[in-house]
């Protein structure tokens, strides 16, 4: 009967180690995590860009948020003959072509400048953003590396990387294609976009923004884009480019035909 006796008194003795360890042991997901994703802000919504008059004077030619653009040369003569020359065709009721004139997507960043209303879409692996101008998409992944950018083809949008850090959706954007412009400012093929997003509020979201591109600026490009929260729904928006009539010197103008 000693040796049961003993074997008894092990296995009891061994049961309450157990069950102290587990007791004391740390969960491996801590109910008060802020990157878990039942603690994470909702950034889910439609918004809309603020003040009402963020554009300056002439939405369809609006300031840029971060002032003037420190551009290289030969970027800065090339961009203020540019203006210039819009200027002239404006005056002549014969605008140059853009990318709204040709029907093509806005890209990245300027799809997050929002003129037209935006609409956010989130979980735990992905945050997607939906452009009402030509119904454009944009898809961040999350927690995923940036592939090598030899293995990235260009895109309008490019390619989004994002993590949260708190309450911050920090996001990195490369290889964006070249023949999309900013504002009318070119960029290179090593541009990288890096955004700091997070609720300032329960309806006002901002977006921190740095352009870093050492081909065209001097400097990193620093802004903030600020949007508040809308009741729009967002529309279906088809460009009928077929009512654009584009001629040799690239002036654009409306088909009555």
């Amino acid at each position: 009967m000693k040796p049961t006796r003993i074997l008894n008194t092990a296995v009891i003795f061994l049961g309450v180690v157990l069950v102290a360890g587990m007791c004391n042991a740390t969960p491996s997901k801590p109910q008060n995590d802020k990157h878990s994703v039942g603690t994470r802000p909702d950034i889910s919504g439609t918004w809309e860009r603020t003040p009402d008059d963020w554009f300056g004077e002439n939405p369809d030619d609006p300031v840029h948020p971060g002032g003037p653009m420190d551009l290289k040369a030969p970027y800065a003569d090339e961009y203020a003959a540019l203006k210039k020359r819009q200027a002239v065709a404006n005056e002549a009721g014969t605008p140059l072509a853009t990318t709204s004139s040709r029907c093509l997507p806005e890209g990245m960043p300027t799809l997050m400048a929002a003129l037209f209303p935006i609409q956010i879409i989130h979980d735990d692996k992905q945050v997607i953003v939906l452009g009402e101008y030509l119904q454009q998409v944009r898809r961040i992944l999350l927690n995923e590396a940036m592939p090598a950018k030899e293995k990235l083809d260009p895109k309008y949008q490019g390619h989004s990387r994002g993590h949260w850090e708190g309450d911050t959706l920090v996001v990195e954007t490369q290889r964006v294609r070249t023949d999309v412009s900013f504002y009318d400012v070119p960029h290179g093929k090593d541009m990288k976009i890096t955004e700091r997003i997070r609720l300032r509020g329960p309806d006002h979201l901002e977006n921190q923004v740095v352009i870093e591109d050492p081909q065209v600026l001097n400097t990193p490009y620093r802004f903030t884009f600020d949007y508040k929260r809308s009741n729009y729904a967002i529309q279906e928006y088809v460009c009928e480019n077929n009512q654009i009539v584009i001629d040799s010197e690239g002036k654009a103008s409306l088909s009555r035909e």
